[in-house]
């Protein structure tokens, strides 16, 4: 028998609980209420990875099109759609060309920005055909 107010186990014909000295007319059967028995689970199994990134269908890039080509468009000579689509060696050399044919342009020769403004058409020509790439060597013609 265990008794109902401290929970000590008591031989069953005993009239008084032998920890508290209350009578064991109240003790019940079983033990009061034990503290619940806090268990961790561990989950062995590896965490769910993320879905891989589809491979690029057929070489085409995730890049945007409209965006190159808007880029291209109105930022070509400082190289921003170079940077768009992760070209950033060529980008970082238009972008100095740009400013360098900017001070030539003031000092008499604007054939520097001609270079440029040659190169920029031939990439907005080459966005708007699809012919263009990113980094990943992938066509950029979404």
């Amino acid at each position: 028998m265990f008794c109902s107010n401290c929970g000590k186990e008591n031989p069953d014909n005993a009239k008084f609980c032998a920890g508290c000295g209350k009578p064991i007319a109240q003790a019940a059967a079983q033990p009061a209420a034990a503290p619940p028995v806090q268990q961790t689970i561990i989950n062995m199994a590896p965490p769910p990875q993320a879905a891989p990134a589809a491979p690029a269908a057929a070489g085409i890039s995730p890049k945007s099109r409209a965006v190159t080509g808007v880029l291209a468009f109105f930022f070509g000579w400082l190289g921003i759609h170079r940077f768009y689509a992760g070209k950033t060696g060529s980008a970082i050399f238009m972008l100095i060309l740009g400013i360098i044919g900017i001070v030539a342009y003031f000092l008499g020769f604007p054939y520097v920005l001609s270079l440029l403004g040659l190169w920029v058409l031939i990439d907005f020509i080459m966005i708007l055909v699809g012919k263009f790439k990113d980094k990943n060597g992938l066509l950029i013609k979404k």
